[in-house]
């Protein structure tokens, strides 16, 4: 590996902007509470004095590690703490890295140090504070090979006896992942490097309510049931019920005028959801949608083998049965089985009813039965009885729609 001192081409690897050419809406910024974290913390690191009392029990080291779900304005957030408070913002030059990637990955901590250790920097503004933010996108790990670039990190800085100090050279580090699991490879390690991990909560209900609502007040000619959004999008976070909106009135205007008399779009937005023409963050998550994939061609797969003529013998029967305990050790996520069963609950209802009526009784299925099983092979991830209840609430949640339609 090249010494970074003779190296200073890696230095490509990053990019300064100043605080006043960042351009960020505040008022677009959805202030959850979290977030207050973020902002004290940045507050006790730039007064950076010992005789805080916190000096007593720790020294900071400047470094901070945030975590959060894809589709929320965290970027906004930072970005806005970096104007404020006039720091520099230093960010990763994303088009050098995907050139030349693995020089990257083997050299991430000597580039950080040389930065802003760097004579050009400490001449150009050797008062300026800086903001380094490693914005963790998930397509690294592929652009790495499936490596991970934060435990590449940690294990750099635990080897080298030239530690980082953030502070010290008038920056802070923040590093922002939306991989929970990178997290947890490294957690033993985590403070050796950062002195804080801030976890952001996906939204609750009363929070997508309330972003809502801003946006009806702020677009008063658009109209939308607000509780029937709600209902429907779980897990959804800032930008995706935002863009859903977006979307949803771009679709209402190639059909039909927007006016006075045509202003209502919770039909737009309930087909662009059930249709999957809208996609949103919480459906990106590449390991399990692969793991859905696989299990339902596998079930399809397996069914077809099974006889569908005369009686069904015990082999067929033990072979049906591994069929769904392998099902039941699939994990889905909460919003993607609500959105799976409402799927089912509008367009075979009845008939699913049936086949899982005939599951709790261990009765042999028909030809017609396994090949709706094998449409919605979701099903054998739960329990007969509890996946009833599951397409009786998805039911319910779609009359309810429809009922706010005058369907």
């Amino acid at each position: 590996m090249n010494d970074i001192n003779s190296s200073p081409e890696f230095l490509k690897y990053l990019k300064t902007i100043s605080p006043s050419e960042i351009e960020v809406d505040k008022e677009e910024i959805f202030y959850r509470e979290k977030y207050n974290d973020i902002i004290n913390y940045f507050k006790l690191m730039l007064t950076n004095s010992e005789e805080l009392e916190v000096y007593n029990y720790l020294k900071p080291k400047g470094s901070v590690i945030i975590n959060a779900s894809l589709g929320t304005d965290i970027l906004d957030y930072i970005k806005l703490i970096s104007t404020n408070y006039y720091l520099e913002l230093v960010e990763l030059n994303n088009a050098e890295l995907i050139n030349t990637p693995n020089e990257f990955y083997n050299n991430i901590n000597d580039i950080l140090r040389e930065f802003y250790m760097s004579k050009e920097q400490k001449e150009e503004d050797p008062d300026n504070k800086k903001l380094i933010l490693i914005n963790q996108s998930i397509d690294y790990k592929n652009i790495l090979d499936g490596k991970s670039l934060l435990t590449n990190f940690i294990r750099k800085y635990q080897s080298n006896r030239k530690k980082i100090d953030f502070l010290a050279n008038k920056a802070i580090l923040v590093w922002l992942t939306y991989d929970y699991q990178d997290i947890l490879d490294i957690s033993n390690d985590l403070y050796d490097m950062f002195d804080l991990f801030i976890k952001i909560p996906i939204l609750n209900n009363n929070e997508r309510e309330t972003i809502l609502k801003a946006f009806s007040e702020k677009n008063p000619k658009i109209a939308f049931d607000i509780n029937t959004i709600v209902s429907i999008t779980e897990n959804w976070e800032v930008k995706d019920l935002k863009q859903l909106l977006k979307v949803a009135i771009l679709k209402h205007h190639l059909n039909a005028e927007l006016n006075d008399a045509s202003n209502e779009i919770t039909d737009v937005i309930v087909d662009l959801i059930e249709s999957g023409e809208f996609i949103p963050s919480a459906a990106i998550n590449f390991t399990e949608k692969q793991d859905y994939d696989n299990s339902n061609h596998y079930i399809k797969d397996k069914i077809s083998k099974i006889s569908v003529k005369g009686e069904v013998d015990q082999d067929e029967v033990k072979d049906f049965k591994s069929i769904i305990d392998d099902i039941r050790e699939q994990g889905y996520s909460d919003f993607m089985l609500s959105q799976l069963y409402e799927n089912a609950a509008s367009k075979n209802y009845s008939e699913l009813l049936l086949v899982i009526d005939k599951l709790s009784k261990n009765e042999p299925l028909e030809d017609n039965d396994k090949k709706l099983i094998a449409k919605y092979p979701f099903v054998l991830n739960d329990p007969p009885n509890r996946a009833q209840i599951n397409l009786e609430k998805a039911k319910k949640r779609i009359d309810l729609v429809k009922h706010a339609f005058g369907k």
